[in-house]
């Protein structure tokens, strides 16, 4: 029985019936008609997709505006929201949006391919008082223009007035009962449950253990976009309130597993500086308002760039199934390449992460061709605390060295309770040689790997020990 998708459209209720759960917003709103996004990589990289779409409130919160990309959301993670395209835009009488009306005066437009979702990544912006150039250039990092005509869309954006998108109370009032409500239906042989009660959640999971279990499906999107496979059950998480929000204590942040980087992030940022930094590099806005750390985690890829500052800091998962809860070490947690110690009736439910006490030194590193939209050729993350001249703590771990991101367990023991002093600095060095196993591939060669790997300890020695010059380039 098909229940199907109900959701704001541009304003207006929307009921999507007969279509399978696994096409993505984008694919619909083409097929019907909404012909402004535009399919340009299928994987989130282009951003010509760019729409907005509000989040799910938590209890009696406002909801919130973000920019996603449509290529990777399906149609049932749009139920209960409001979603606006370029033509939703459209003020009542037919006039453009001061976006709209702002990339035309300054001539922002050029073969016009891109420019819909560069228009939704700045209505986006709009949301925002910020106008600060970094504000602006993140805004608009997750979109592509073919033209190379970025000056006048980054003076388009200076421009902008505030904004706020008016929704109908009435189909707010809709839109909140529908979010309280579990999703499950089947069309043509594809089925998705998408409940908004984890015991509900835990069921499903036990009794399909194949399902693919979807969070913000900014990776496993891609399964579907590009390797074209159609699976046969989705279970869809994003709709549990327990799953989602950042909790604290004085010795622990804790992130439930639904919740989007750009929630976390500011918590992320005051447990370590240079862990926001990353975070902020991990694709782009539109990514980061979908993605979640914990889908990162369960991903397990070897370049994944949340996993190694997790297992640095110690971080743990918790892990829960109908047969209660387990909570293992994030390093335990990856197993192999794409591999976990997650059972078959088990979902992530939350990560714990120690907040480091302040006499350590955290730093979280990403090396790529480019600093936005870029996979990391070598990352890590360091962990080091030095008391009296001596190491006391040394936690060391890198990503894209190995086929899983792991800890340099042999350098860790080359630095503790030793001076830290260049001498020391070179055994770490030479340590690491052992603990690593990079391979060639395109992103880079494993003698390029090994080199930053090593160099990357040596910027860990400037940031902890020079005073006189910076240790990394932006700070320039």
């Amino acid at each position: 029985m098909d229940g199907g998708t109900r959701f704001a459209l541009n304003g207006q209720m929307t009921h999507v019936n007969g279509v399978p759960p696994d096409w993505t917003l984008l694919r619909w709103l083409r097929e019907e008609g909404w012909t402004a996004s535009k399919e340009g990589c299928a994987e989130g990289d282009c951003g010509a997709c760019t729409v907005l779409m509000s989040t799910p409130p938590l209890e009696e919160s406002a909801m919130a505006w973000r920019a996603v990309n449509a290529c990777l959301v399906l149609l049932p993670q749009v139920h209960g929201r409001a979603v606006i395209t370029a033509e939703g835009l459209t003020k009542a009488d037919g006039g453009p949006h001061p976006v709209q009306r702002a990339l035309a005066e300054s001539h922002g437009t050029q073969c016009g391919y891109c420019s819909p979702g560069f228009t939704m990544a700045l209505a986006a912006l709009s949301l925002d008082a910020d106008r600060s150039e970094e504000a602006i250039l993140e805004s608009i990092a997750g979109n592509l223009c073919r033209c190379t005509g970025y000056r006048p869309i980054v003076e388009a954006a200076r421009a902008l007035p505030s904004w706020t998108p008016a929704l109908d109370p009435t189909i707010e009032q809709t839109l909140r009962a529908l979010t309280a409500e579990s999703l499950a239906y089947t069309v043509g042989g594809q089925r998705v449950c998408a409940p908004v009660d984890l015991d509900e959640a835990l069921a499903f999971r036990a009794e399909h253990p194949d399902a693919w279990v979807w969070a913000g499906g900014t990776d496993l999107g891609l399964r579907i976009t590009k390797a074209l496979e159609r699976p046969a059950e989705i279970l869809a998480l994003g709709r549990i309130p327990a799953l989602r929000g950042v909790r604290e204590t004085d010795k622990t942040l804790e992130l439930g597993a639904t919740t989007p980087y750009v929630e976390a992030l500011a918590a992320m940022t005051a447990l370590a500086p240079s862990l926001g930094a990353l975070v902020r590099r991990i694709a782009a806005a539109q990514i980061r308002n979908l993605g979640t750390l914990a889908g990162n985690l369960g991903t397990a890829s070897p370049i994944g760039d949340g996993l190694p500052p997790l297992i640095a800091l110690g971080a743990k998962v918790v892990l829960g199934s109908l047969r209660g809860e387990r909570v293992l070490p994030v390093e335990e947690f990856v197993t192999g390449y794409r591999q976990t110690a997650l059972a078959p009736d088990e979902l992530i439910l939350s990560i714990r992460i120690p907040k480091p006490s302040p006499n350590l030194h955290v730093s979280c590193h990403k090396v790529a061709k480019r600093v936005d939209q870029d996979i990391s050729a070598v990352s890590a993350a360091f962990v080091l605390g030095v008391e009296d001249g001596r190491v006391t703590t040394a936690r060391l771990a890198y990503g894209g060295v190995a086929d899983r991101p792991k800890r340099a367990t042999g350098a860790e023991a080359a630095l503790l309770g030793q001076p830290w002093t260049r001498d020391g600095l070179e055994a770490a060095k030479a340590a690491l040689a052992d603990d690593i196993a990079p391979m060639d591939e395109a992103r880079g060669t494993a003698a390029y790997r090994r080199l930053v790997a090593a160099n990357l300890l040596d910027r860990l020695y400037l940031e902890t020990t020079e005073t006189t010059a910076p240790a990394r380039l932006e700070a320039l």
